[in-house]
Formats: structure tokens, sequence, C-alpha cells
């Protein structure tokens, strides 16, 4: 089985953004986030999933 990825609008970076600038208002700033991990994909329910960790320096 092939798995079929979205390469159409809107960007990936767009997505990022908009929840990234989501997170801003509702709880912290994203200027203390040092990875991001994100895919698009296809589902019959969308959605965004946010995991948030905190790094042990």
């Amino acid at each position: 089985m092939q798995i079929v990825k979205p390469a159409l609008k809107p960007d990936i970076d767009n997505y990022t953004k908009a929840v990234l600038d989501g997170l801003k208002k509702a709880w912290f700033d994203d200027g203390q986030i040092v990875e991001i991990h994100a895919t698009k994909d296809y589902d019959e329910q969308p959605r965004v999933e946010v995991t948030i960790e905190k790094i042990n320096s």
C-alpha cells in the first residue's frame, strides 16, 4: 500500500505558525521552542495534535 502525502496548499509552515500563535496566546511564549516535528497527513477527522515535552538542561 502506497502512502500519499498531501502536497497542496496551505503549506505546512502556515499550519505550524497558526498553532504556535494560538499556543502563545493561550499558554507560553513560542520563543521557548527548541525542536519541532511536523507532518501534514490526510484523515477523515481533520485535527491538530500537539505534544509538549519539557527538556531538562
